[in-house]
């Protein structure tokens, strides 16, 4: 059926393995290779068997699979040690939080110490020293739970404490905390001072009997997480067992293993991911680690990586391009060269399009650009470089929802018309799986958007929201099915709209044509004639946003 309807492009979820397991979306990529199958059962969108089902069955009804990918992070690796997080960690700075720089977040490390063995610690009392790394007020006052274990001996299960200031420690002339084994201890960064000058310590004791670790080698592991994503930048700047110095002896690990996954494929390490130790900064759209752990698309193996998974999708799996998500948050020379590598390896690509979420169309335009800039000449001929029309959207929205706006400010919004990009660098949208949150979706008859997307061939190519087709029930949605409107749309465009090179905006803003509304207003009303088609037809649009009838003489 959407065959027929004229669909010619499905953009499918994440396919790979997701470290949120089966209920996952697909957007915290693990095994990039496994699809469901090697013995876990099928992913949250399906199984491999399913996968290739699906694929065959959209082919045969000349319909190209479109795959979403994931080149900015991954999640779900196996801990390892990670010397550049902690010298990140260790080193952050008053000077460098001005300038930007972001505390790693506190929930994708771990820190541990030896015990036991020969060359481990033993039993005694540790005191633990926790303070602000960057002495920054950024970061004073903010929670964090302070939590210890060993191999031995784990959670018991009992209520959380909660930190009693103040607990400085020695060095402030003060007592500290007392925290068992297995329990959590609610804190909060002290205040330091404008870049120091306070104490700003919180001490904790931890007790460790022989009977807590295996003498024979154990580890203490150590977790100072904030609530809600709500990073700060504490750290252990002094550790003592009993007058023993021990701070030096701590290490850091993160969850960034991914050489032993069960397809045996895809491997990467820390040295993959942001900070590395190569000169980058976790500021910005770029280098913040937004999702998981931010890939490092400098380093050759991340880029040979992410290559070879991309052609091994469209060569192994069958699918037919690319809708890369999160473009926003990395180099742009990247998709040049992915773009060039398919082109040397001649691998065609029926569409690429990248997700920038960000409401400025000469931003977007400016993405592209960059793109274009990095891809060879060849590939330039053979290959098209999209983003979703973000601006556009909002300017749709606005005219559907917004009480008093303007709906000829359409005309002048989006890449094409407000940037002056090509309708070849657009997909133009009206809904998707972004605005899923209270009055994200269109609210009030998005068909008055679609009318637009679909018969405007001069602002990009345009995709529909799969819920808004089948009037599927999705929060915060008003779950109108759609379906028969658009391709009632869609079949005008294929009959009389499809190679129109000229559009005509009749009621523009300073139109040079005259208006007399009977009913209805110009400030709500779209009118537009396209023209110059193969078919010899012309079609005049109107699209009504004002709630009443619009009538013309």
């Amino acid at each position: 059926a959407l065959g027929e309807a004229g669909f010619t492009q499905i953009w499918l979820p994440p396919l790979s393995r997701a470290s949120f397991g089966s209920n996952s979306n697909g957007y915290d990529p693990q095994d990039l290779y496994d699809l469901g199958e090697f013995g876990l059962g099928p992913t949250g969108f399906a199984s491999r068997m399913q996968v290739d089902a699906l694929i065959t069955s959209l082919g045969n009804n000349g319909i190209d699979a479109i795959a979403d990918v994931v080149y900015n992070h991954r999640d779900g690796g196996k801990p390892e040690d990670n010397p550049a997080v902690e010298g990140w960690i260790e080193n952050l700075n008053c000077t460098k939080v001005n300038n930007g720089d972001n505390a790693f977040p506190s929930d994708r490390y771990r820190n541990y110490l030896p015990l036991g063995g020969a060359t481990g610690n033993g039993a005694g009392t540790y005191y633990f020293k926790i303070v602000s790394a960057s002495k920054h007020p950024n970061y004073y006052g903010k929670a964090y739970n302070f939590y210890v274990e060993t191999n031995t001996t784990g959670f018991q299960n009992l209520a959380s404490l909660v930190e009693i200031e103040n607990n400085g420690g020695g060095d402030c002339g003060q007592g500290n905390n007392a925290v068992p084994l297995g329990v959590d201890m609610l804190a909060t960064i002290d205040n330091v001072g404008a870049c120091g000058g306070f104490c700003g310590i919180d001490e904790f004791a931890v007790t460790i009997n022989s009977s807590d670790i295996n003498l024979a080698g154990d580890t203490l592991w150590i977790y100072m997480t904030n609530p809600n994503g709500d990073y700060s930048d504490h750290y252990i700047s002094g550790l003592w067992n009993g007058s023993s110095d021990v701070q030096n002896q701590i290490k850091y690990q993160t969850y960034t293993d991914f050489t032993a996954l069960p397809s045996g494929q895809g491997g990467m390490n820390w040295e993959n991911f942001k900070p590395n130790g190569n000169p980058t900064q976790l500021n910005g759209d770029w280098d913040w680690l937004w999702f998981f752990y931010d890939y490092d698309q400098n380093v050759l193996s991340t880029q040979t990586t992410l290559f070879d998974w991309t052609e091994w999708l469209f060569n192994e799996v069958g699918i037919k391009g690319l809708r890369m998500d999160a473009v926003k948050h990395f180099n742009p020379q990247f998709v040049a060269r992915l773009l060039n590598f398919l082109d040397a390896e001649n691998i065609p690509s029926s569409m690429n399009v990248g997700e920038f979420f960000d409401g400025n169309p000469s931003i977007l335009k400016g993405w592209i650009d960059d793109v274009k800039g990095g891809m060879n000449t060849s590939t330039l001929a053979n290959y098209d470089i999209r983003l979703f029309d973000f601006a556009l959207r909002n300017s749709l929205k606005d005219a559907c929802d917004a009480f008093g706006y303007d709906a000829r400010n359409v005309f002048n919004s989006g890449m094409v018309d407000g940037a002056g990009a090509s309708s070849q660098e657009v997909v133009t949208f009206v809904n998707n799986h972004d605005f899923r949150d209270a009055g994200q979706a269109i609210q009030n008859d998005a068909m008055l958007a679609y009318a637009y997307t679909l018969t405007n061939n001069q602002v990009g190519l345009p995709c529909v929201y799969y819920p808004d087709y089948f009037g599927t029930a999705i929060p915060n949605s008003p779950g109108e099915e759609l379906g028969n409107k658009i391709s009632d749309l869609m079949k005008i465009h294929t009959d009389h709209i499809v190679g129109s090179s000229t559009i005509d905006y009749l009621n523009r803003f300073s139109s040079t044509y005259n208006s007399n509304f009977l009913s209805g207003f110009e400030s709500t009303t779209l009118l537009y004639q396209l023209f110059d088609n193969p078919m010899g037809s012309e079609v005049i649009v109107a699209i009504n946003f004002a709630g009443e009838a619009l009538e013309t003489p």
